[in-house]
């Protein structure tokens, strides 16, 4: 009988992920830049005051609140199931592997959808921020063919190059915009430095702090995608659910604080003129504070944008290799490159994905446009996974792991954070946004229904032979048929 791990025999490869190779930095660092928080104060400001106005950090301390509810949730499941399949594996092991195929599916439309729209908005971003402050006009899809091409380079190379990127790129866009955000509470606008911002009685009069508060919860979303990364992070069981939790702590007081000191920088008493401002109203406070070496912030927000690009083709492509390694994708997903221990096929599958999605429907509705309706549809697949994992929590410890059973984090949490997620995903879509990101509904229940359909067919026709291999973790043995897995607790 072998005595390889479950996930290289599966593979039939001698190749495997590199085991170990992650810190715990490179974890926290993976989620930090998946979130974006420079892209996301920078892009999502103007919206959010002319959403609720002067109260706008109120909205994002909500946001990051329920958020951590979720991300204490899922890091409950991190602790037991560390996988290259990520939600796909907690959903499958805690609810059903008919259930995880589904959640496996959905996952297609967030990660490996959102690669090729960070990057569309990155050379949208490049291009309107040269053409505004030096005239030049660089096209925004060479922009994205030239850092495609840096991130496939970046996670082909390997775990630990992957790692030191983000560590590098996101620890810069982070000190970029907090060097400029500190100086603004130095230098601040008409209204001076105020804590009115934090006071929900300040929210503009008629203005629904709710939806406010929908735009805030999913600026927050991403920490979840250091799961994936499992198999190759140091001592998984404790680094993975850490990571999700520093990383989210980290973005939401990042996030909370620099929108606060733009808001001053700006300055609180004309805030009308913020919502009517044809330009950024970040690079304009940037401009007053720092003149030409405003720039530095535009390189921020490009490093923002690369890093999450990384960071969603580092994810996706492990649950491409998780799925493809058991058979719920075809098995050439499974395949892994000797020397850089990285999923080659899946790494080929992702950069074609991005470049026919990313250029094709740039092209065709425009780089920005392709940003907001595809984003639109890949919410709706995110607040599904998070849906069913917390749900999968509640079963998980009822059942698998009853002795280790908390009613507070196993029971009210994850419920409370299940159905926060559910009242967010609705109004998300009620009432029907504008054309062209309404395109992004029918995209996302298409979606739904072919994940429906090929679960079933793939059930009925008895192509099930994944159902087993779904729900294994990391150097778990092969269960016998029928008898129910068994999860390391160390």
């Amino acid at each position: 009988m072998s005595t390889q791990p479950a996930a290289v025999r599966d593979t039939g490869e001698s190749g495997q992920l590199h085991r170990g190779a992650l810190s715990l930095t490179g974890a926290v660092m993976q989620g930090v830049t998946h979130i974006a928080p420079t892209a996301g104060v920078i892009l999502i400001l103007q919206a959010e005051v002319a959403t609720i106005g002067l109260a706008t950090p109120f909205a994002f301390v909500i946001g990051i609140v329920l958020m951590l509810l979720v991300g204490i949730s899922l890091a409950q499941l991190a602790r037991y199931l560390p996988s290259a399949g990520g939600l796909y594996t907690y959903i499958s092991r805690a609810l059903d592997a008919r259930v995880g195929w589904f959640g496996g599916w959905m996952n297609m439309l967030y990660d490996p959808f959102g690669t090729a729209i960070d990057l569309a908005a990155l050379g949208y971003v490049f291009n309107a921020a040269l053409v505004a402050n030096y005239g030049v006009n660089f096209p925004w899809w060479a922009t994205f063919l030239i850092a495609g091409v840096l991130v496939t380079l970046v996670i082909y190379r390997g775990i630990e190059i992957t790692g030191r990127t983000q560590v590098i790129l996101g620890g810069l866009e982070i000190l970029i915009l907090l060097a400029v955000s500190v100086q603004a509470l130095f230098s601040p606008g008409p209204g001076g430095v105020t804590g009115a911002p934090f006071n929900p009685g300040n929210a503009t009069k008629g203005s629904d702090l709710f939806v406010a508060v929908i735009l805030a919860v999913f600026t927050f979303t991403g920490f979840e995608s250091t799961a994936p990364l499992a198999e190759e992070t140091a001592h998984p069981r404790r680094t993975v659910p850490r990571a999700m939790l520093i990383s989210l702590g980290i973005v939401g007081v990042f996030v909370i604080f620099c929108l606060w000191a733009m808001m001053i920088g700006w300055g609180t008493e004309h805030l009308s003129s913020m919502i009517t401002y044809t330009g950024n109203p970040v690079f304009s406070v940037a401009h007053r504070l720092w003149g030409p070496a405003w720039v530095l912030l535009l390189l921020a927000i490009v490093n923002s944008l690369l890093s999450v690009s990384i960071a969603t083709s580092t994810s996706s492509t492990r649950v491409m290799y998780a799925m493809g390694r058991n058979g719920a994708l075809p098995r050439w997903f499974g395949h892994i490159d000797r020397r850089f221990g990285t999923p080659r096929n899946a790494i080929i599958a992702q950069t074609i994905l991005t470049a026919g999605l990313g250029l094709g429907l740039g092209f065709i509705m425009g780089p920005f446009n392709e940003f907001l309706m595809i984003g639109v549809a890949i919410t709706v697949g995110l607040a599904l996974l998070y849906i069913l994992s917390c749900l999968g929590v509640v079963r998980f410890f009822l059942t698998e792991k009853r002795r280790a059973f908390n009613p507070l984090l196993h029971l009210v949490i994850p419920l409370v954070a299940a159905v926060t997620v559910g009242f967010v995903l609705y109004h998300n879509v009620v009432p029907v946004p504008p054309y062209p990101i309404n395109i992004a509904l029918p995209l996302a229940g298409g979606w739904v229904v072919v994940g429906i359909v090929t679960t079933v067919y793939m059930v009925r026709t008895g192509k099930t032979g994944w159902l087993d291999k779904a729900t294994r973790v990391l150097d778990e043995p092969a269960a016998e048929p029928g008898e129910a897995p068994k999860t390391a607790e160390t």
